[in-house]
């Protein structure tokens, strides 16, 4: 099969990498296309995230501080033909994560983090221009959380302002568990034209967990948790000499992922570590045009419409738009692509036990660095 004529790859990383501080968890995207590319083939991935996400305390009228931290992660591919008609691809990336701090008012101290990562193996095999494709993935799942607003004076529902040294923590072993991927392309290359749809199944895990409420430390316990299956739908096409226009609706059913410890389930009211009211979709769509034989660009637009109910501390946005720039740099045999995104996200309200605060006017700066390397 021909392959892309404008190389914007890094721009599938960029718009799934803000995901995570809006409807869902989403780090990676789960980009696949490294499978649908030609030759051996390393790529490197390096995306750094920095959010000024704060809001003001219904109760004091203060405001919250800085209730998430910067983050970066790293995704690397590698594809190789191993026939004429088939290929393999390994993908080491993070496809979940999330992390809050908060640091000012009635919610310091309330601090949770989510990581994963997996590692995929996919074949695939060309019939003319339509490709197939599929494998599996491993991945890793852990969660920790600490909420002094939780526990401090006996059974639900039970919260207490902090200061008096007692609330709720939870820290996960690390679970590694096995999950699928499949897909298919098809191509027109007298027009540039691909349009691929990926599925992921949902990965479930395990856990043991241990959870201490107001200094007491109980057993040891099993968390089960599934991370959700998702479809993208990736597709390009040119639409004059050397221009493309390309996109990505990719599709997340975030109510299957529910983490709900026993105890904090009983001190907090009968509520959810973290659940979702809703599935999302997420749309992305963009313009790429190539200048001369070594250099292309691109700008973005992505969007992802809000639950609309107001949040805990552990999520304080919901939805987003973005707007992305990249440019790429292309020699005989590696290419270099740097990108940046402005992200809009959405207003809500967080709420946990009796108090409020209010999160608007919230943004977000994504930058990445990829680096592909034919040999």
């Amino acid at each position: 099969m021909k392959r892309t004529l404008i190389s914007f790859a890094v721009l599938g990383t960029i718009l799934g990498a803000m995901s995570a501080q809006a409807g869902g968890f989403d780090r990676s995207g789960q980009d696949t296309s490294i499978i649908l590319k030609e030759g051996n083939l390393l790529e490197v991935t390096s995306v750094s995230v920095s959010p000024s996400v704060t809001g003001t305390y219904a109760s004091t009228s203060t405001n919250t501080g800085e209730a998430v931290p910067n983050f970066s992660f790293t995704n690397i591919g590698f594809r190789t033909d191993i026939s004429d008609n088939m290929s393999i691809a390994v993908i080491q990336d993070t496809p979940f994560g999330a992390e809050v701090n908060w640091t000012s008012g009635p919610y310091s101290g309330v601090k949770a983090e989510v990581k994963s990562s997996a590692t995929t193996v996919l074949v695939s095999y060309d019939l003319d221009n339509v490709t197939v494709y599929g494998g599996l993935k491993n991945q890793s799942f852990s969660a920790s959380a600490t909420n002094p607003l939780v526990g401090a004076n006996g059974p639900a529902p039970s919260y207490t302002q902090i200061g008096d040294g007692t609330g709720y923590s939870i820290s996960s072993t690390t679970d590694s568990s096995i999950g699928y991927v499949f897909g298919a392309a098809i191509e027109k290359p007298e027009i540039a034209m691909r349009v691929a749809l990926t599925y992921h199944s949902k990965v479930s895990h395990d856990v043991s967990i241990i959870e201490k409420v107001s200094g007491t430390t109980f057993a040891a316990e099993n968390l089960s948790a599934e991370t959700p299956e998702s479809f993208n739908l990736d597709f390009q096409t040119g639409i004059a000499a050397d221009t493309l226009v390309f996109g990505t609706v990719r599709s997340v059913k975030w109510t299957q992922l529910r983490l709900t410890p026993a105890q904090y389930y009983t001190y907090s009211g009968n509520t959810d570590l973290k659940k979702f009211t809703s599935d999302t979709i997420s749309y992305t769509l963009g313009l790429g045009r190539k200048f001369s034989d070594h250099w292309s660009g691109a700008v973005t637009y992505g969007t992802e419409a809000a639950e609309g109910v107001a949040g805990g501390p552990l999520g304080p946005t919901d939805g987003y738009n973005k707007m992305g720039l990249g440019v790429t740099y292309t020699g005989e045999q590696a290419t270099v692509t740097l990108g940046m995104q402005k992200v809009n996200m959405g207003d809500t309200s967080a709420e946990g036990g009796p108090y409020k605060a209010a999160m608007s006017g919230n943004t977000s700066l994504v930058t990445a660095v990829k680096v592909g390397y034919k040999f």
